[in-house]
């Protein structure tokens, strides 16, 4: 379950200001490579597919890295789709994976790579105010967080009275549980059981009445809890504008390689997209990425995604649900930012998405 430790965060971000040196800077950049237009060929498509748009190519292949805040998850098959796209342009990207995303954080800060991904968005701003060169530039899927209840239970307003189980005191589940407790007027009882498994197995036994449980884990718990729980609501569809997991690039490298930035960019939002559209090729992707998983709660999970819009084809991230997530995660706490005053550019760069978008049409 992400959780954060505010201690421990500071530690962390007090080792990447010592890698970045005094400069603020420390990452190294890769030239962006000659293009040439492709010609010649009509695009082609499938049926109930868009026609691909006409792209650019790298004229000589180019090398990048990026860097996987936590191990291969859900969250990674949006930039392992993208970097399929890039590698039709001739943009091989290695992705890799640590421990979370302060760690990745660390990498981009000190040259590893240039690109973050599975950054979630309160701590990718507290990096930033910690003088990580790092810039926020897409969503790769809105919150994943489920209110999950007994199966007796059949909407949010009957949970009022009864028992919430949350991850622990400090914990992102707490905030949530806190946020629906207040939303609905439910006075629940909070108690404390660490991990996804044992409150759901909590759940199963009638232990407790209601859970917050990433919505992965539900969908694999219910193959050895099947029909124990129900998913009341995601945090995905209550606040469609709310972002939290994203792709964050190396501010400099982004300066310096601007086209080739773009391109990085615009190919991630059409692997986003191919996701959507085409649910074999993401079951094929998702296999191949999780080959420990069962197909079948793999296929499940795709076609929740897709029925909920936690993935959006758009990319999810501007102005405004910037804006709206700097004040959700200011008013739980999360981050020390003042909404009324915070510059969103120092965070953010919403033009590399929005042409993305522009060019690939918008949907």
């Amino acid at each position: 379950m992400r959780t954060r430790s505010t201690a421990a965060l500071l530690i962390v971000m007090a080792l990447l200001a010592a890698g970045c040196g005094g400069d603020g800077g420390g990452a190294t950049s890769t030239a962006a490579p000659d293009t040439t237009q492709v010609t010649g060929e009509e695009p082609t498509t499938t049926a109930g597919e868009e026609p691909a748009p006409t792209t650019t190519a790298a004229a000589e292949p180019v090398e990048l890295t990026a860097v996987h805040g936590s191990s291969p998850d859900y969250i990674a098959l949006v930039p392992a789709a993208g970097w399929d796209a890039c590698a039709e342009q001739g943009i091989t990207v290695d992705q890799q994976y640590v421990e979370d995303g302060s760690i990745a954080i660390q990498a981009i800060a000190q040259g590893e790579g240039q690109i973050a991904t599975n950054i979630g968005v309160n701590v990718g701003l507290l990096a930033v105010d910690e003088g990580a060169p790092i810039v926020d530039v897409m969503a790769t899927q809105r919150p994943t967080w489920a209110l999950v209840s007994r199966n007796e239970i059949g909407t949010i307003e009957e949970l009022a009275g009864l028992t919430m189980a949350v991850h622990g005191e400090t914990s992102f589940t707490k905030a949530i549980a806190d946020f629906y407790d207040a939303e609905y007027e439910l006075g629940m009882t909070q108690v404390i059981i660490p991990g996804s498994e044992v409150r759901a197995e909590a759940l199963a036994n009638d232990q407790i009445d209601a859970s917050v449980i990433d919505l992965p884990d539900i969908v694999a718990l219910e193959a050895t809890y099947p029909d124990s729980f129900v998913v009341l609501d995601t945090i995905g569809e209550n606040l469609p504008d709310l972002i939290e997991q994203d792709i964050w690039m190396d501010r400099t490298w982004v300066e310096e390689n601007p086209e080739l930035a773009q391109q990085v960019t615009t190919c991630l939002v059409q692997g986003l997209r191919n996701l959507i559209d085409d649910p074999a090729y993401a079951l094929e992707l998702a296999s191949e990425l999780l080959p420990d998983v069962d197909p079948a709660i793999l296929e499940e999970l795709i076609a929740e995604y897709n029925e909920r819009g936690i993935w959006d084809p758009n990319g999810v991230l501007n102005e405004e649900t910037a804006q709206y997530t700097v004040e959700f995660f200011a008013d739980l706490g999360e981050i020390d930012v003042d909404p009324a005053t915070v510059n969103l550019e120092d965070y953010f760069n919403f033009d590399l998405l929005a042409n993305a978008v522009q060019e690939l049409g918008e949907r």
